[in-house]
């Protein structure tokens, strides 16, 4: 057994060593779980609009590059063979982009911890070559020249992930060219096998990788421009790919995003249809197939790329669309549907590539999206903090930054639809909800693994969650119907289990931990 799989077993046995067999507290419980109405549109005003220091720029990848605990961004200049990286602030602002080597056209970036350091790691890859570049992270923000690797053909897109489950990265990439996908495992160190190729359908556009049979293996999505079909390559548990399985025939579009809408644990996705200008919701099944529902309809230009995120703060995901010089929301309904479409921002100099993320661990995520091909626009989320919530501490972070901590709304007396959110969470992973006291602002190594633990343990009381595709979880907890709690603190955290293979934690039991919450309840 490779010793971080061996670490993460022991990172289990902490968790679940800590999750007592009658939970005790104020809470009334996390049983039937009715959907909220969704809050009014958001006002967003005017985004802060930075440059990037690069030209064509496309995809926004955000990771905790420099250990600080705030997300930055990078953006991938294709033609000028270099990534830009801009740097984020304690305000969840983003500092203009500075260059970072890469590969000739450089077509798409990733982020993870490839070599077992606990430190972000940059792999590029040449959309025009066969080029693909692995730059070590030094922990600060800089990183070592790429060091080249060669692949079958130039690619379309990266993506991080312990294929075969033995606590070592390996890379899913597939081709701009060619109708396949490569696995290249790793065999540590930051060191990778020559590509081992699999066949697909088409030219893939848009990947995604889940557990979609929840077998507890990544998976494979896939569709492609023009193309018919989702179709999924599952792993065959010995680290490799079954062959492709279409899975839905409806999606032409050749975009889609992945994620459990309806919290079922089964990852569904939306995909952009054949006119480019309406998404279609496919709810996924636990036998790796999708069943075509809603349909949406954006009023404006080409469909050119798609976010999912809870912009509301309702518990629900909301979809966010570049369609040529704006950006649109529809804001989640009953989790498989969506409301109308709204504007939420324009600019004449064309919009790309957007994406939502929290970048300072408020626990909301901001609209971030490429202007122009050369500048990175935030829009930051208006939502105001309910009253009764307050945040604290700064757990112990994973490679996206500070996890955070919100929830729906105020916790007044009686209100049977208040819940927690986490954001930044490890990606589909098992964590611990906890309520205890008193607070703990610095936090400490209570568990002597390593990982910041930001409330007493008096009146624990714990509970089982599990994040999303995103990263973020919801805990649905009523509050009482009694006025004698009024004025009542409740402390709560979550604590995660991060991916052995991929995770930034200085954890030994490869732990993670959100930021602290204060919850006051009110008349």
């Amino acid at each position: 057994m490779h010793p971080r799989t061996r670490t993460r077993n022991h990172a289990v046995l902490a968790i679940l060593a800590i999750v007592p067999a009658v939970a005790v507290g104020c809470s009334g419980g996390g049983g039937g779980d009715s959907t909220p109405a969704p809050t009014p549109t958001l006002a967003f005003g005017a985004p802060t609009v930075v440059p990037t220091g690069g030209a064509g720029g496309r995809g926004v990848v955000v990771a905790d590059v420099d250990g600080d605990g705030i997300a930055d961004a990078v953006v991938a200049n294709e033609s000028l063979g270099n990534v830009s990286l801009l740097r984020g602030r304690n305000d969840g602002s983003l500092a203009a982009g500075t260059a970072l080597p890469a590969t000739p056209l450089v077509a798409a970036a990733a982020f993870g911890d490839v070599d077992g350091d606990r430190i972000v790691d940059l792999v590029v890859a040449s959309g025009a070559t066969a080029d693909l570049g692995i730059a070590k992270g030094q922990g600060n923000g800089a990183f070592d020249p790429p060091v080249g690797m060669t692949l079958p053909w130039p690619a379309a897109d990266i993506a991080i992930v312990d294929w075969n489950r033995d606590g070592i990265a390996d890379l899913v990439v597939t081709s701009s060219l060619a109708a396949e996908v490569a696995l290249l495992r790793g065999t540590g160190g930051g060191a990778f096998a020559a590509a081992v190729t699999a066949a697909l359908p088409y030219v893939a556009s848009t990947i995604a990788i889940a557990d979609i049979n929840r077998d507890s293996l990544p998976d494979l999505i896939a569709t492609g421009l023009g193309a018919l079909s989702l179709d999924v390559l599952r792993n065959n548990g010995a680290g490799g790919f079954l062959p492709a399985a279409t899975t839905a025939t409806e999606a032409r579009g050749g975009r889609f995003v992945c994620c459990d809408l309806d919290r079922d644990l089964v990852p569904d996705l939306v995909a952009v249809d054949g006119s480019l200008q309406t998404v279609t919701v496919f709810k996924g099944a636990a036998d790796a197939s999708f069943a075509a529902g809603a349909q949406i309809g954006f009023t404006a230009g080409a469909i050119e790329s798609l976010a999912l995120g809870d912009l509301d703060g309702d518990g629900l995901h909301d979809l966010v669309a570049a369609t040529g010089n704006r950006i649109e929301v529809a804001y989640g309904d009953d989790g498989l549907g969506f409301l109308g479409v709204e504007l939420v921002w324009e600019d004449a100099a064309g919009v790309s590539s957007v994406a939502l993320a929290d970048f300072n661990g408020t626990g909301i995520v901001d609209v971030v999206c490429v202007v122009g091909g050369d500048r990175l626009a935030r829009l930051a989320n208006p939502l105001p903090a309910p009253v009764g919530i307050e945040s604290y501490g700064v757990g112990t972070p994973d490679c996206r930054g500070t996890i955070g901590m919100w929830a729906n709304g105020s916790p007044t007396i009686g209100n049977s639809e208040f819940r927690y959110l986490t954001t930044n969470a490890p990606a589909d992973a098992p964590g611990v909800f906890m309520q205890g006291g008193p607070a703990d602002v610095a936090g400490s190594n209570a568990l002597g693994n390593g990982v910041l633990i930001h409330l007493g343990f008096d009146l624990l009381s714990t509970r089982l969650v599990i994040s999303d595709q995103l990263g973020a979880a919801i805990v649905h907890d009523p509050v009482p119907n009694d006025p004698g709690l009024a004025g009542l603190p409740i402390y709560t955290q979550t604590l995660w289990l991060a991916d052995a293979a991929t995770t930034c934690t200085v954890s030994t039991a490869d732990l993670v931990s959100s930021r602290g919450l204060t919850v006051t309840l009110l008349q």
